[in-house]
C-alpha cells in the first residue's frame, strides 16, 4: 500500500506540517452514493449590480473545510446523507454561476490530511467537485488541525481579494488550540456552520460563540439538506457584502 487508507479508520497519522499535493489522490476516501442528498440549486445572488457581484464573487478565495469525524457517519450519526458535502457543491455551483473565483478544500477529523487537502484553484476546475464528493472517515473532532491545514493551502492574497472559511462541524469536540489557529489567519475569514442536535454544544456552546469567527450559524440538525445549502451559501454571500435570496422553506 503507498497511501493512507482512511475508509473506516479512526485517524490517520499524517501531520499537519506534512507535504501538501496540489492533485490530491482521489480514491483516499470514499465517494457520494446513491440515497445521498443531492445538491439543491440555490437562488441567484443579489447585489448592487451583475457586474458587481461578478466582480466580487471572482476576487473570492473560498476554502470548504468538512468536518469527517465519526460522529457524522453511519446511519447513527449526525449526517449520514452527506449534507455538508451536498451543501459545498451548492456553494460551488452558486461562485461558477457568479463569475467563478477560486475555491480550495479540506477534508478533517482528528487529522487534516495532506492527500484530501486541495490548494485554491478556479473552481472551474471539476478536481473542487470531485474531491468535494468524497466522504473519508477521519477519527475524532480536532477543528485546530483543519485551520493548521487551511493555512497552509491558501496562498497569499491578493490586495482585492476575500478569503471565506466555511467551517462546518456537528461541534462535538472543541480540541486544543483552536483559538490560536484563528488568529493566524486573516481577521474574521473563518465562518461556523454548526449542526447541533444536543441542544448546547455538548456543553460548549459559550466556548463555541466565545471564538472570534467571521460568522456563527448553528442548525439544529443536517436533515434539511437545502436549509444546509442556503446557510452555507448566506455566509459566503455576507462575506463578500452580497445577498443571497432565501428559499421557499429555509
Amino acid at each position: 500500500m503507498t497511501g493512507p487508507q482512511l475508509y473506516g479508520v479512526r485517524g490517520v497519522d499524517v501531520p499537519v506540517s506534512g507535504p501538501l499535493l496540489a492533485g490530491p489522490r482521489l480514491t483516499a476516501g470514499r465517494p457520494a452514493h446513491p440515497g445521498q442528498a443531492q445538491p439543491p440549486r440555490l437562488p441567484d445572488l443579489a447585489g448592487p449590480s451583475r457586474p458587481i457581484i461578478r466582480q466580487r464573487v471572482a476576487r473570492a478565495v473560498v476554502i470548504f473545510a468538512i468536518d469527517g469525524s465519526g460522529s457524522v457517519h453511519g446511519q447513527a450519526g449526525t449526517d449520514p446523507e452527506g449534507a455538508r458535502n451536498a451543501a459545498c457543491l451548492s456553494v460551488l455551483d452558486l461562485m461558477r454561476r457568479h463569475g467563478g473565483g477560486r475555491a480550495g478544500v479540506v477534508h478533517w477529523g482528528e487529522t487534516a490530511p495532506a492527500d484530501l487537502a486541495l490548494a485554491p484553484v478556479l473552481v472551474r476546475r471539476r478536481r473542487v467537485e470531485r474531491i468535494l464528493s468524497l466522504q473519508p472517515m477521519l477519527g475524532g473532532t480536532n477543528p485546530a488541525a483543519a485551520l493548521a491545514r487551511v493555512r497552509q493551502i491558501v496562498p497569499p492574497l491578493g490586495a482585492n481579494q476575500t478569503l471565506a472559511v466555511l467551517l462546518l462541524t456537528d461541534g462535538q469536540d472543541l480540541g486544543e488550540g483552536l483559538e490560536r489557529e484563528l488568529a493566524q489567519l486573516p481577521a474574521r475569514s473563518v465562518h461556523l456552520i454548526l449542526a447541533d442536535p444536543s441542544g448546547d454544544c455538548f456543553g460548549q456552546e459559550s466556548a463555541w460563540r466565545a471564538l472570534p469567527w467571521g460568522s456563527f450559524t448553528r442548525l439544529e440538525n443536517l436533515r434539511d439538506h437545502k436549509r444546509v445549502a442556503w446557510e452555507s451559501g448566506a455566509v459566503l454571500a455576507r462575506s463578500i457584502g452580497l445577498e443571497l435570496p432565501r428559499l421557499a422553506h429555509a
